[in-house]
This record gives C-alpha cells, sequence and structure tokens, in this order.
C-alpha cells in the first residue's frame, strides 16, 4: 500500500487498519504505543502527542505491524504537520534537572534564604540553648531581712528575655539586671526566669523572709 495513494495519513491508516482487520486496541498491543497516542497521530492532533522524535519512533512501529513504508509516511506526516513539527516540537522534552534559566526575583529570594541559613547556623547556639541566668543577690536562699525592701540583682546575656514573678525587667548592654522589690511580712517566694529566643528557659527561685 502506497502513501501516495491516499489523501492524508488519517485515510492510509484508516485503510491500513481495515485491511489487516486490527483495530486502535490490538494496534496498541501489537506496537506498545498507548491507545491515546495512536488515536492523536490518527487524528493529528499534535497538541496530545509528545515531541516530534518521539512520533517518528511511533510511526516505524505502526509501520512494521500495518507493512507500510515508514519513510514515506514519516514525509506524509511532516508534510501535513509542517507548521508544527519545527522549534518546540523537534525536540526532546526538557531535561527536569538542568539548570533554568533564574528571575532576579528567584535570585534574591535563594540569596536571602543562604544568608538565613548561614545567620542560623552561626547563631544557633545563642538562639536556641538555655540562658546562662546568674543570681547574684540575695546569694542564698532563705535570708532574713529586716527591711521591706531588697535589691535584686544579677547577669544574663542582654537578647534574653527576663522575668521576675512574670514581671518584665530590662537587661543592660552589660548583661546586667537590677530590681527593687519590696517585700511581704513572712516567707517571699521570688522568681527568676529566663527565656530564650527559639531555646528553653531557664528558672531559679529565691525565698526570703521579712520580719518586720
Amino acid at each position: 500500500m502506497e502513501p501516495n495513494a491516499h489523501r492524508d495519513l488519517k485515510t492510509l491508516l484508516n485503510d491500513a487498519l481495515e485491511l489487516k482487520n486490527v483495530d486502535q486496541k490490538k494496534l496498541a498491543q501489537l506496537t506498545g504505543i498507548s491507545e491515546r497516542y495512536l488515536w492523536a497521530i490518527q487524528n493529528l492532533e499534535i497538541d496530545k502527542l509528545p515531541p516530534a522524535p518521539y512520533i517518528r519512533g511511533y510511526l516505524k512501529k505502526i509501520s512494521d505491524v500495518l507493512h507500510l513504508n515508514h519513510d514515506e509516511l514519516w514525509e506524509m506526516y511532516k508534510k501535513e504537520l509542517a507548521h508544527k513539527t519545527s522549534g518546540a516540537y523537534d525536540t526532546l522534552p526538557e531535561n527536569r534537572f538542568a539548570m533554568k534559566h533564574l528571575s532576579r526575583r528567584e535570585w534574591f529570594l535563594i540569596a536571602v534564604g543562604v544568608l538565613l541559613i548561614i545567620y542560623l547556623l552561626f547563631n544557633f547556639p545563642r538562639l536556641v540553648g538555655k540562658p546562662n541566668l546568674v543570681i547574684v543577690n540575695p546569694t542564698i536562699d532563705s535570708p532574713i531581712m529586716f527591711e521591706p525592701n531588697i535589691f535584686l540583682y544579677g547577669t544574663l546575656n542582654q537578647r534574653d528575655k527576663l522575668t521576675i514573678n512574670n514581671e518584665e525587667v530590662f537587661v543592660d548592654e552589660n548583661n546586667n539586671f537590677s530590681k527593687l522589690y519590696t517585700l511581704q511580712p513572712g516567707l517571699n517566694a521570688i522568681e527568676f526566669k529566663a527565656k530564650r529566643f527559639l531555646g528553653r528557659e531557664a528558672v531559679v527561685t529565691r525565698q526570703v523572709i521579712y520580719q518586720p
């Protein structure tokens, strides 16, 4: 069966299938080509087909099964789809692992991400570790005071948050803190709590006895 005796590729394939008494399902089994691709080839639906190098291989398998001339079949295909078988359709699929061209915004986001990772690596202990809370006064637990006021002070990294009995206390640039605390008669529990950003807490409790 000669391709030139037919008006188009679709007619040629239809006649060949009818002559061999083969339907598309059987042709798919014999060629290993999916039925959807066979249908798209037969109906010239180029947008549903892979790039041209693959189509040429498909036509070779079809021609072998239907005993057609592959070269003439391929030339007929190219002639009918000449306006679509160049450019992107003649290339193999893009390598998804290849480096793609990135926009300025994408490069900017990558740079920000890299800088953030570097920052976290160098500052990980400071951000995540446990605060080093040192209570200088009162130095011991349960001292007896005869005055209503006690001067609380100690040291803590300025970047950590400090509260004394749930009241936030300022830590200066030299990592020192101080607070004048008013005692109640009897036993006073004073809780020092330091919290590191993304990290753990350090809690120290001092008990002070006030005897008026």
